[in-house]
């Protein structure tokens, strides 16, 4: 039965597949980002954090034995060590953040990581980007203004998610840079790795031993996260990410709908709009890299 399952869906056309994997990707996320806020309901969310990094590198554990040893071999031991930092604190942002934030607004203002990643590859790595992509960013920064409407009630809870996704898209570049050198396998494990004593003195103020609820809620904090980032992968392994994006998008309904069933949440219409303007950059940004990739693999082609 499964395996007649499994041979239906590899009959299905590649972009087909990539389309349920990247609305899977985001349901999981979502479902993440609901868990956490559940978790850190009765726990700190920087314990949720060393819990969730501990159930992570066991769920890794049984592919570093079938990839060998040596797929752990590090080239560049300075730049994974400093990824591991800034990772560690992107991530206890985004659970410190999101456990005293509506969903659908965490959810709206994570969408500005490929705005920031922008910046800071600007800033870093020189990248010369054109009048309309900084437009699309200047749009994009305007619409989390609006999430967060700061005439109204800032809030620390949205400061400390953009300042997670500020981390996080600098640890992106980093982990960018680390492809060229390291292995995938290398890369997750001894980013996963680096989590733990990092959300371990982080949470070790508040660190207490969860109940049996709690360290489930928390394995499926790992699970979820697991799968988010192995369908997005597998979906961009299969089509382009310009024509996948819009579709990650779809993250702020299933997070809408969760705020609500759980947390009685309504987003207020500000929201919509402030997403609407970031939705709008991203993908604007994503459709230029793309289309820029594109000439440059051209050029290489010819060169060559």
């Amino acid at each position: 039965m499964i395996n007649k399952f499994t041979n239906s869906i590899k009959k299905l056309p590649p972009s087909l597949i990539a389309i349920i994997l990247m609305i899977i990707s985001g349901m999981c996320a979502s479902t993440m980002h609901c868990l956490i806020r559940l978790a850190t309901l009765e726990n700190h969310p920087f314990q949720v954090a060393f819990f969730r990094t501990v159930f992570v590198l066991i769920i890794f554990l049984p592919i570093v034995f079938k990839a060998g040893i040596y797929s752990l071999n590090v080239v560049d031991k300075k730049l994974q060590f400093y990824r591991a930092i800034v990772g560690s604190i992107a991530m206890c942002c985004m659970f410190f953040g999101i456990s005293i934030t509506e969903l659908a607004k965490a959810t709206a203002l994570l969408f500005t990581v490929p705005i920031f990643s922008t910046i800071l590859a600007i800033v870093f790595f020189r990248e010369i980007v054109g009048i309309r992509r900084w437009l699309a960013m200047i749009i994009g920064m305007f619409g989390a203004m609006i999430v967060i409407r700061p005439d109204i009630d800032l809030g620390l809870g949205p400061l400390v998610i953009l300042f997670g996704a500020i981390t996080w898209s600098a640890s992106l570049l980093m982990a960018k840079k680390l492809t060229t050198s390291e292995t995938n396998t290398s890369m997750t494990f001894w980013q996963a790795a680096g989590l733990i004593p990092a959300t371990l003195i982080l949470s070790f103020p508040f660190l207490k031993l969860p109940g049996t609820e709690q360290l489930v809620i928390c394995f499926f904090i790992a699970i979820t996260g697991t799968l988010t980032h192995f369908c997005l992968n597998a979906a961009l392994a299969r089509a382009e990410i310009s024509s996948l994006l819009p579709l990650d998008y779809l993250r702020l309904i299933w997070s809408v709908t969760l705020g609500f069933v759980f947390f009685s949440e309504i987003p207020l219409n500000t929201i919509w709009i402030g997403s609407a303007l970031i939705i709008l950059a991203t993908t604007y940004i994503a459709y230029r890299q793309v289309k820029k990739s594109k000439v440059v693999s051209k050029e290489i082609n010819t060169n060559f």
